[in-house]
């Protein structure tokens, strides 16, 4: 090969290599990541960047190559620190460079980069330049933040619900301690006093007399209509027989003789809810109407019951003399139910509020959905 035909060869080569040249070219900068070349120093100074680094970021290929501390000065600064020690430790020891921080674009927008590198040595082994690629990861972090954020719902949502499983346990406790305290200081007092007097009586059956067994039989039947209200109050057979409004109807009559009040009861229900749905309703409404009893001195009750979207609403409202709403959270004595209500209703999926102010009667409005059992 003489002196005239090497620039001749020189450029055969370069046009049968030009075609691969722009092919890599195109390959690099059709990638949607960024592709940098940097010095092995403390501040990775820059010796090439693509272009899609000015699409990403807003900062040009001759920015990137004409300000040395770019790159630093524009990561977040709550994450520079641990990225600039990063970048220290890899040029010091070689190994890959990782990081995952925020870059604050051109424009102001805050962009997450996954950031990884390795080092090219030269035939020596001595470091040459660090070749990376940065990508935008910042849609996943997005999606993290959302999973990271549901997790920690759920897991407060789990806690509540504990939570509310346990008020309501305490509450059922307590309503049960009452009924048993109730039987034994009411009807298990008035059957031994009667199995007393059927001793004395047959100790000296000269004293049996008409008088005698009409006294025994009538508090033998005021025992009876006492536990008759007692297991009115555990649980009506009408609520599982002919409903809803019919079960309320009974107990505000049960109650009205008591208390001397008038009632009504409101039916606006297009179908009769399913039998989990209805218990909840019912032990809702009563548990109203026996705080109305104990503690409202009203005179006058309603209830009203309707279908309301995809479950149903009730409304027991009286006219008596209210009480100050801010002792729900620390319920006194013999207040529980109000509590009980409220979280009676969350711990299904419902809700249920309170309005009441001083001589201006009480509202309880309450929504539980129609899939009760499913909460």
């Amino acid at each position: 090969m003489n002196d005239e035909q090497e620039p001749s060869l020189e450029r055969a080569l370069d046009d049968r290599t030009q075609p691969f040249v722009e092919d890599y070219r195109e390959l690099v900068e059709g990638i949607p990541a960024i592709l940098y070349i940097d010095r092995p120093d403390d501040l990775s100074t820059n010796f090439y960047t693509s272009p899609q680094a000015e699409a990403l970021l807003g900062y040009t290929q001759e920015e990137w190559g004409s300000d040395q501390d770019l790159w630093l000065r524009i990561i977040h600064t709550d994450d520079v620190d641990a990225v600039r020690a990063e970048n220290e430790r890899c040029n010091v020891d070689g190994e890959p460079f990782h990081a995952e921080y925020r870059i604050i674009a051109a424009d102001g927008r805050i962009v997450w980069i996954r950031d990884d590198a390795l080092l090219v040595r030269d035939e020596h082994g001595e470091p040459r330049y660090w070749r990376g690629i940065m990508l935008d990861v910042s849609a996943e972090k997005e999606a993290e933040e959302k999973l990271r954020w549901s997790l920690d719902v759920l897991r407060r949502t789990i806690q509540q619900r504990r939570e509310l499983a346990q008020k309501v346990e305490t509450a059922q406790e307590e309503e049960r301690r009452q009924i048993a305290a109730d039987i034994h200081d009411d009807s298990i007092q008035v059957m031994s006093a009667v199995d007393l007097r059927l001793a004395l009586l047959a100790e000296r059956p000269e004293t049996i007399t008409t008088e005698a067994l009409a006294e025994v039989r009538s508090t033998v039947r005021d025992s009876i209509e006492r536990l008759r209200s007692l297991v009115f109050e555990l649980r009506p057979a009408a609520l599982d027989r002919e409903g809803l409004v019919v079960a309320i109807d009974q107990y505000l009559s049960y109650a009205a003789k008591e208390t001397g009040w008038s009632y009504e009861v409101i039916d606006e229900l297009t179908r009769e809810p399913d039998p989990e749905l209805r218990v909840s309703l019912y032990r809702i409404v009563q548990e109203a109407v026996a705080n109305a009893r104990k503690h409202a001195g009203a005179s006058r009750v309603s209830v009203r019951v309707m279908t309301a979207g995809d479950g149903v609403t009730v409304v027991v409202t009286d006219d008596g003399t209210g009480f100050d709403t801010g002792r729900v959270d620390t319920p006194e004595p013999g207040h529980l139910g109000l509590a009980t209500m409220i979280e009676r209703a969350e711990l299904i999926g419902g809700w249920c509020r309170l309005s009441s102010a001083a001589d201006a009667g009480t509202t309880v409005e309450c929504w539980l959905p129609s899939d009760a059992a499913g909460g």
